[in-house]
């Protein structure tokens, strides 16, 4: 058996940092690919930190020059509150069709399927994630025993934002970050009539919360938009085109979100808590200035 991850990558090598050293002690394989265009269809140049390599992350670079599409006038946009799990199919295609950001998005992430279809076996283990999405690899064992039991689960997250230990008390779709991140049995992985993208979209529009497993005790971070003084603006340039609400797509939103304590495009309340049980590569790495003070 086998343990294989998928994600794709933007610009977060402290993230994969974390992650990489995470994974160092039970994931066999981690799959990195970076694509040289923005979800947005601008060229980027690929900025993967290649000292960050290991015999066990793989980096895959993607040109996507004829497979991103570009923005059009007019296009539809990722509204929470319409993605519903008894329309979800009807939304979720409508939003593919007429959305390029979000078309660009699901091809980088469903290139999982054209790496890893030809060496999956079917007793071994697939995680679908994104860069952020962080399993803590003291559960291991508990894991890989619940996934050979259901052959697809996911996991709460604690979901913190800019910082390490600052949280967000909310987020869309499914709570506690779950059904985005999943582990399935390689069997599953090479049986799936879907891709990558379907199934976590569907997750978070809660349409999954009978058929897959999901444990109660939480399992992992999502630590999103760490160094935010460097890298948040690029990102939020990136994801232009998927956004409806252009006032995000500015160097100040992040400082607003700060100054009050609010992720605005959640509606959600941030607060400090340093008592959580934080990975343990948080201690084996250099985290100055990544802690909200």
């Amino acid at each position: 058996m086998k343990i294989y991850e998928y994600c794709p990558f933007f610009n977060e090598n402290k993230v994969a940092e974390i992650k990489i050293r995470e994974n160092a002690s039970w994931v066999d394989e981690l799959h990195i690919c970076e694509a040289n265009k923005t979800f947005s269809c601008d060229d980027k140049g690929f900025n993967f930190d290649l000292s960050l390599l290991t015999d066990k992350v793989k980096y895959h670079k993607l040109d996507m020059r004829h497979h991103f599409r570009k923005p059009k006038g007019k296009q539809s946009y990722y509204d929470p509150g319409t993605c519903q799990a008894d329309r979800f199919d009807a939304w979720y295609w409508e939003l593919l069709c007429n959305n390029s950001g979000f078309y660009n998005e699901a091809f980088q992430r469903n290139y999982c399927f054209f790496l890893l279809r030809d060496i999956v076996r079917d007793d071994d283990i697939v995680i679908l994630s994104d860069l952020d999405e962080i399993i803590d690899s003291r559960f291991a064992d508990i894991i890989i025993e619940k996934v050979k039991r259901h052959h697809v689960i996911t996991l709460n997250l604690h979901y913190s934002v800019f910082y390490l230990n600052l949280f967000s008390d909310r987020s869309h779709g499914a709570p506690n970050f779950s059904y985005r991140l999943y582990i399935i049995t390689g069997k599953y992985f090479n049986s799936m009539p879907f891709f990558s993208d379907y199934l976590r979209k569907k997750g978070i529009a809660q349409a999954l919360m009978e058929e897959v497993y999901c444990p109660e005790e939480f399992m992992g971070f999502h630590h999103s938009w760490l160094e935010y003084t460097t890298k948040a603006f690029p990102k939020l340039l990136a994801f232009q085109a998927n956004a409806k609400d252009k006032e995000m797509i500015s160097e100040r939103y992040v400082d607003k979100c700060l100054e009050a304590k609010k992720l605005f495009y959640l509606d959600a309340n941030l607060y400090v808590d340093n008592e959580k049980r934080f990975l343990k590569s948080i201690k084996e790495m250099d985290t100055e200035g990544l802690w909200y003070p």
